[in-house]
């Protein structure tokens, strides 16, 4: 992958082809959470939904803090990685995504596992889909384009 350059102009909000989703989208189509409905509207586009592996692991981990504050029960938490895996998101191996990861990182001053979702989107000429203003933010740095709900 070329090393997408940093800048500090702002990003366009539209999503014509493939979109990459964090977790902390992830996490809101299945947990009931009041501000769930702009996440919804991503799985009512037909787009192609792109992914690092570690996404699965992260929103699972959310959904399990949910459980351990007695949020969700198990048997939901269970349902929303049926869920989530039955979604046919193209996933992409972390290990694939590490090394331009670690230099956005190290670029953005931004955490490595934020930046594999950046990474991704760089590589794939993909929107990013993120609830994470700090994600957004350095998105926005990298010009790399945001999917919103509008």
């Amino acid at each position: 992958m070329t090393r997408p350059r940093v800048r500090e102009r702002g990003s366009r909000y539209t999503a014509p082809g493939p979109v990459v989703v964090d977790a902390s989208i992830a996490f809101l189509w299945f947990a009931h959470e009041p501000d769930r409905a702009g996440a919804t509207r991503l799985l009512e586009q037909e787009v192609a939904l792109l992914a690092p592996d570690l996404m699965a692991v992260e929103t699972t981990n959310a959904w399990w803090k949910k459980l351990r504050r007695h949020e969700m029960d198990l048997v939901d938490v269970e349902q929303a990685v049926t869920n989530l895996l039955a979604l046919g998101i193209a996933w992409t191996s972390s290990a694939r995504l590490l090394r331009p990861a670690a230099r956005l990182a190290a670029d953005l001053g931004h955490p490595v596992y934020d930046c594999m979702y950046l990474a991704l989107a760089a590589s794939e000429s993909a929107s990013l889909a993120t609830a994470d203003d700090r994600l957004r933010r350095a998105a926005e740095r990298l010009g790399v384009q945001l999917w919103y709900a509008a």
